[in-house]
């Protein structure tokens, strides 16, 4: 199909339609929640093969999105649509997408299992299916920087590298995916597994699930597992 301004709307829209519908899941799930004056956590999402990022607004309730209220960027953070000021880390998600052209959303979140790992600098270890099942591997841990900051940002993705998901240190998470729902699910099953861990650290200690063990049900998950023909 030819690429037409009116195709870009088009795909925009729907894009920005899924942002709110994923902006109320976080809220629902817990991933964030609105605290009055704060509004912790953030989500964008490309326009596939293009430099075009929308993004939430600073300071805004991820759960009352509308469309009308998000903001499109460039990958350098400029402003190219919208009445409002874009997400405060920006930047973050702006790097993100230059290093990494096959992601096409993030979501980040302040989520309390998330937030204890951040909190103590740790990285969470691959103990359960749900994560080995989206990640393949142990969620890292990227070194603290001030937040909304270009020093953030380049810690952040030297964090990620190849990775779905990083704590920011004594910050939060940063899950990224192919799509919004893939960003999504991969954020939930980081938060579950953070909170079974810390769980398990009550009773005695956590087992890590062998490392080839954990890519093996990521490769079964991709290959095999579910209704694929």
């Amino acid at each position: 199909m030819k690429t037409t301004r009116e195709n870009v709307t088009t795909a925009e829209l729907k894009l920005k339609h899924e942002l709110c519908r994923i902006g109320r899941a976080m809220n629902e799930s817990g991933l964030c929640a609105f605290l009055g004056v704060y509004a912790p956590g953030n989500l964008s999402a490309r326009l596939p093969q293009s430099s075009r990022i929308i993004i939430s607004p600073s300071g805004y309730d991820k759960g009352a999105l509308k469309t009308k209220n998000l903001v499109v960027v460039d990958l350098n953070g400029n402003l190219l649509e919208g009445k409002l000021h874009p997400s405060t880390e920006t930047p973050t998600h702006c790097a993100i997408y230059r290093k990494r052209p096959e992601v096409n959303a993030v979501v980040h979140a302040h989520s309390p299992g998330c937030l204890a790992f951040a909190v103590a600098n740790q990285e969470i270890s691959a103990t359960t299916i749900e994560l080995a099942a989206v990640s393949g591997k142990r969620v890292p841990v990227a070194k603290y920087a001030t937040p909304g900051t270009e020093a953030l940002a380049e810690a952040t993705v030297l964090g990620l590298g190849t990775s779905d998901a990083v704590i920011m240190a004594n910050h939060g998470l940063a899950a990224v995916g192919k799509t919004l729902d893939e960003a999504f699910q991969n954020a939930l099953s980081v938060e579950f597994t953070a909170r079974v861990n810390i769980n398990a650290k009550t009773l005695g200690g956590l087992v890590e699930l062998p490392l080839e063990e954990v890519s093996g049900i990521r490769r079964y998950v991709l290959e095999k597992y579910g209704q694929k023909q």
